[in-house]
């Protein structure tokens, strides 16, 4: 059946298509719809003919035009989709393409696999979206996550709040157009300034791990710049120049200076106050609780120039659980000047 034939529609569920989503592809329209079922599902709806506009089977980027009406003849409710889910999410920055927040650690962006992460940042962002819905039963905006940080990484996430902006600001990810600054607690006193230029690739035979890679690895470069030493401890300022998965982990490892806390690559799985302070013991009978329990790794800054042309710097603040072990850092580690 060629594309622009008619086609038998059976179904009585219908959308019209109003003046302010005219010139919207048909995927993205019933994605604001349906914000929790994935886009890929959606486009395979279109594509098999259940979804379409004015009894005319049509491609997925087809664009719209007012008043047209979109037809399906399913019901979205039964296919798989993320759930909302309510956390309690600090807004760093929002304007009519993006929405900044500040990624809580041990909370992933995506859905874990295989459920082990009840809690995701998608769930969350989608009921954020759902807090402003049209009268014509779309959501007035629907963030998508533009990268992704680490299940124990705190810090600065950017979502695009609609297709135009998505675009833009992919391109200028993949283009080095978006500067950001990590601070990292790293094991081992770094004095001066150093950069690392060295590729990154899937280590051999460890599975889901990054290494430096000679031979086959993504060119890959970090700069790090030591803020604060303690005996054994260093607070770096991380500048990664490219985006390679696990970068800033794998090259602090490299240079000998791993996080502190970070067990794939060759940190501990907690920092303790009996690390720092050698004479202390928890009470009789209690497990002694750690400072930290998560990657020693916090997205503190994007840097970018918007789509209106107007310079923009998004940060958050150091979260309370690095406070604290700094604040141990300086009063049991203080480096004697």
């Amino acid at each position: 059946m060629s594309q622009s034939e008619p086609v038998p529609v059976i179904a009585e569920k219908w959308i019209a298509v109003a003046d302010d989503m005219a010139r919207m592809p048909v995927d993205e329209f019933l994605s604001m719809h349906w914000p929790g079922v994935s886009k890929g599902r959606i486009r395979e709806m279109i594509r098999a003919g259940r979804a379409t506009v004015d009894g005319m089977r049509v491609l997925p980027g087809q664009r719209l035009s007012a008043g047209e009406i979109v037809l399906y003849d399913f019901d979205p409710t039964t296919l798989p989709q993320a759930k909302a889910q309510k956390i309690d999410l600090e807004i760093l920055y929002q304007d009519d393409d993006i929405v900044a927040v500040n990624k809580p650690p041990g909370i992933p962006v995506e859905p874990s696999r295989w459920g082990e992460h009840p809690l995701h940042l998608t769930g969350g962002m989608l009921h954020w979206a759902e807090g402003s819905v049209r009268e014509d039963g779309a959501v007035a905006q629907r963030p998508r996550a533009l990268h992704r940080i680490d299940l124990g990484t705190s810090g600065v996430l950017l979502y695009a709040l609609n297709l135009d902006a998505e675009r833009y600001y992919r391109e200028l990810f993949s283009s080095g157009g978006i500067k950001k600054i990590y601070h990292a607690l790293i094991i081992g006193e770094m004095h001066d300034p150093v950069v690392v230029d060295e590729p990154i690739g899937p280590a051999r035979g460890q599975n889901g791990q990054m290494g430096v890679v000679p031979k086959g690895g993504k060119p890959s470069l970090t700069e790090f710049v030591p803020l604060k030493r303690w005996q054994g401890y260093t607070l770096v300022e991380a500048r990664p120049q490219t985006g390679r998965t696990h970068q800033i982990r794998v090259h602090a490892a490299w240079l000998g200076h791993p996080l502190v806390v970070d067990t794939r690559y060759g940190g501990a799985d907690r920092l303790n106050l009996s690390h720092l302070k050698r004479s202390y013991r928890p009470k009789p009978g209690q497990e002694e609780r750690p400072l930290i329990g998560r990657l020693t790794l916090h997205a503190k800054s994007v840097s970018f120039v918007d789509r209106q042309g107007a310079e923009r710097t998004i940060e958050a603040s150091i979260p309370k659980d690095f406070l604290v072990v700094m604040k141990k850092l300086d009063r049991w580690l203080r480096v004697k000047r």
